[in-house]
């Protein structure tokens, strides 16, 4: 069963590496692509709802402290994760995270605020999405 999933993540990212050469190579560079990462859902009175919209980044330091400044968002996944916010009328973050997801650090691109949580306090916050 786990080598089923390896396979299947091995699937994924093959097929998002040729789709993401193909554009890079067929379009020109005002043509631009983002790739994003993660969309929170919950079931509200029985339809699957979108409540934030999350940008992770992995930090192989095991502080996170500064992890907004030594491993800074791209430009354009800041503005995506702005876009999506205004345009869903959802929260969106950035999350940087250490490599055995035990610290989080937690930043909203529009308003700017961050946060530095444990594992169990950054479940706190998705819960309460």
């Amino acid at each position: 069963m786990p080598q089923d999933r390896l396979k299947s993540w091995e699937s994924i990212l093959k097929s998002r590496r040729m789709y993401s050469d193909w554009h890079r190579n067929a379009l020109p560079n005002w043509c631009y692509m983002t790739d994003g990462d993660w969309f929170e859902q919950r079931f509200k009175s029985g339809i699957l709802t979108t409540v934030a919209y999350i940008e992770t980044i992995g930090v192989p330091a095991p502080s996170i402290r500064n992890s907004d400044i030594d491993y800074p968002i791209w430009s354009s996944k800041e503005s995506l994760c702005v876009e999506i916010e205004k345009k869903m009328h959802i929260p969106s973050y950035v999350v940087w995270c250490n490599e055995d997801c035990t610290k989080f650090l937690v930043k909203s691109p529009l308003r700017g605020d961050r946060r530095e949580m444990t594992s169990q306090q950054y479940i706190i916050f998705l819960k309460n999405l």
